[in-house]
């Protein structure tokens, strides 16, 4: 039975990818937690804490395949403890009364983080893949659109000219801090944990230090010699940059959302040939992803804020933050890495209109460079006095529909200051886009620079200074 949209059969993967729910799919959990235990009694067996056959056949058996899922089934039915009737599965499914020796000396907790870190590092790696690509995407985006003239907007106003391979520009620089961020995530998060009951441990003997470095070193995760069972500020700082990256992809999808709109029409979302965007209205292209990836933002919010509250742990153990932080990781990890994918599609197949572009720049094209002309003015009559000026110039053109042009040479205070030909960049705002094309170069070659540096995975950071 499937009763949450990231389980669906029949319609599945629309809040979702196949990649991240397999690594948070149960059995994968599951069997995540049954390595850690392997990896554990093979080194306890290596140290002569365990007996070598027991190591042996717990490594052996410590398998989804090997175990009585019915039986295991049945067991959580009595059980409170989250991982205690995998265990018990394990230790029926072991020989010669090896089983005795599952999980010995550790305490539930180090597998539910220690499995949680693995599951992150794999989220982590996907996450920078993808956001890779994206950012490849938006540079090709800016390269071929750095001249595309446009009106830039504030307040929701047209304001000034810009380009829109400015605008994408400004994307780029959030993408490669989140790229920045999400490669140092990778080296923050990489460390399991072996605590035992209460972080000493205790239960380990006098070999604790040999057996969780030797454990975690198997697992390919660091060692911090105090327990993090309490301190979850790494969780809490990797769920605030996914929750930040999201906020970026759904910042650039609300943009397509705004300039999609039948007024404006400067960009469309691409739409599959012969998809249907309306049940009732054929002319309609909906922005159905870009709105997707907004409601999904929405989530990843709320969810870590879930995170930043659990947090609070009290003592040594407190389930009541670490079942709230671990029930909001897997849907936190899954929604952020679908709005990734689902921009990565959009942004690649972007359309982009730029005759409708400048079309919408021309609809206000006597005014919406006023900037230039009151600094035109300003070296004459000073700053304020111009701005007064061109103020009371731009209400005669909105109420007469004169052009600005024609009401400068008109005005007894201005019209003998410039010739017609001077004020031609009132007629082609086109023209008054600044240092777009210097900003937007200089970015684009800083990016590639830093691109090279980038390891093709996150698996080969350090290698380089081994």
């Amino acid at each position: 039975m499937s009763a949450h949209p990231i389980d669906f059969k029949i319609n599945p993967h629309v809040f979702s990818t196949p990649e991240l729910v397999d690594i948070f799919e149960e059995k994968a959990v599951f069997q995540r937690w049954l390595t850690i235990e392997s990896a554990l009694a093979i080194v306890q067996g290596e140290l002569g804490i365990i007996p070598v056959a027991a190591a042996r056949e717990i490594h052996c058996k410590a398998k989804l395949e090997c175990l009585d899922l019915q039986s295991i089934r049945k067991g959580y039915g009595k059980s409170r403890n989250s991982v205690m009737p995998l265990l018990e599965g394990l230790r029926r499914a072991c020989r010669d009364g090896h089983g005795e020796f599952v999980h010995f000396g550790a305490t539930t907790q180090d597998i539910l983080d220690t499995g949680e870190i693995i599951a992150l590092r794999s989220v982590v790696t996907i996450l920078y893949r993808d956001l890779r690509k994206v950012e490849q995407i938006c540079l090709n985006l800016a390269r071929k659109h750095k001249e595309t003239p446009m009106a830039a907007r504030t307040h929701g106003q047209q304001a000034l000219p810009t380009t829109f391979g400015l605008k994408v520009t400004i994307w780029l620089g959030e993408i490669r801090r989140h790229l920045e961020r999400i490669k140092q995530l990778y080296q923050t998060i990489n460390c399991g944990q072996l605590g035992g009951a209460v972080g000493t441990m205790a239960a380990f003997g006098p070999m604790a230090e040999q057996v969780v470095k030797g454990t975690l070193n198997r697992l390919g995760l660091e060692h911090d010699p105090a327990s993090w069972h309490t301190s979850r500020d790494k969780i809490a700082e990797l769920s605030s940059v996914f929750s930040m990256l999201v906020m970026t992809l759904a910042k650039i999808a609300n943009e397509i959302f705004q300039l999609q709109k039948t007024e404006i029409g400067e960009l469309l979302e691409p739409s599959p040939t012969g998809a249907l965007a309306s049940s009732t209205m054929a002319h309609k292209q909906n922005p159905v992803i870009c709105q997707r990836v907004i409601a999904l933002s929405r989530h990843v919010r709320a969810l870590n804020s879930t995170v930043l509250e659990s947090m609070g742990h009290e003592h040594e153990r407190d389930p009541r933050c670490l079942w709230a932080e671990w029930l909001a990781i897997p849907e936190l990890s899954i929604y952020t890495g679908t709005c990734l994918q689902y921009m990565m599609d959009v942004l690649a197949g972007l359309i982009v209109r730029s005759d409708k572009m400048l079309e919408n720049l021309y609809r206000q094209k006597n005014t919406i460079t006023t900037e230039w002309l009151t600094f035109q003015l300003s070296e004459s009559m000073g700053k304020m006095k111009a701005l007064e000026k061109v103020h009371s110039l731009s209400g005669l053109v909105r109420e007469s529909g004169v052009s600005l042009k024609d009401a400068v040479l008109a005005d007894a205070e201005t019209g003998h200051m410039f010739s017609p030909e001077e004020l031609s960049l009132l007629e082609t705002p086109e023209r008054y886009c600044g240092h777009s094309l210097s900003i937007v170069n200089q970015v684009l070659q800083k990016i590639a620079e830093q691109r090279k540096a980038d390891p093709a995975e996150l698996s080969e950071m350090g290698k380089e200074t081994e």
